[in-house]
């Protein structure tokens, strides 16, 4: 749609801006809500820089476990062309893996300063589908994880793509994404507003999420994410995921709630 757009005679890639838009945004969000609780900015600044780390390691890593099956079977090829492999592995990013990364970027973060761990990932839930909403903003200007073929209402044609396929008519689904990430974003804020058990707000966002990506896969017209017996990567983990996302919700050990953030 528009993978990039020039700014003083530089060319930026929109997917990697919509991202930054989408990290200020949520990190913005969640310093405005500190005031009603007892956790310091620079907590949240500097355990936000640590999942930032992890979300691009883990997102990465994810990624090349997709295509590992497409490197061994051209494995001659790349050997006698490495560049290949570089360009292989600069291709993508996958949500899922981000998210586990962030995940355990905050972890490190609160064992190597005593955070309560699980209070200040409830905390930053509602940030999490708000940077993702914007993600998915960038991946509809890019032009990957595109949709189905779809000739209806409001169907999108790329033009200029270099992922997707042009001429062709389909399915927005990265604004359809985007659109249910930005309404379970706010539903968390508002439900953020009341305090809740350790675990309750995470649990809620991880079941919520892994049902809508389940759905949504099947409306994705990319397949070069990777599939096993007709399920995708990403409805796998959502299968793998949703069972812990029941877990925080029901089962997790009650507390004071997660408005007591503090230090251990």
């Amino acid at each position: 749609m528009l993978p990039t757009i020039h700014i003083f005679n530089r060319t930026i890639a929109m997917y990697g801006f919509w991202i930054l838009i989408g990290i200020i945004t949520g990190i913005t969000a969640a310093l405005h809500r500190r005031k009603k609780y007892t956790l310091s900015s620079d907590d949240i600044l500097f355990s936000s820089c640590y999942a930032g780390i992890g979300l691009m390691i883990g997102a990465k890593l994810l990624y090349v476990m997709t295509v590992l099956p497409d490197i061994i079977s051209y494995r001659e090829q790349l050997l006698s062309k490495p560049f290949l492999i570089i360009n292989i592995l600069s291709g993508g990013f996958v949500f899922y893996g981000g998210l586990i990364g962030a995940i355990a970027g905050y972890v490190i973060y609160c064992r190597q300063y005593h955070i309560s761990m699980i209070s200040l990932l409830d905390f930053m839930t509602p940030s999490f589908p708000l940077i993702h909403a914007f993600g998915r903003i960038g991946c509809f200007f890019a032009g990957c994880c595109y949709g189905i073929s779809y000739e209806g209402f409001a169907h999108i044609i790329f033009e200029h793509s270099t992922i997707a396929p042009n001429g062709v008519p389909l399915l927005p689904i990265q604004l359809i994404e985007s659109s249910l990430l930005f309404l379970l974003s706010l539903y968390l804020f508002q439900y953020g507003r009341t305090p809740r058990r350790p675990g309750h707000m995470l649990g809620c966002y991880i079941m919520v999420y892994t049902l809508i990506r389940f759905i949504l896969e099947f409306f994705r017209g990319d397949l070069a994410r990777g599939s096993l017996l007709g399920i995708s990567t990403s409805q796998w983990i959502s299968l793998i995921l949703l069972p812990l996302g029941l877990f925080l919700l029901y089962l997790y050990p009650q507390g004071d709630g997660h408005q007591t953030i503090h230090k251990e």
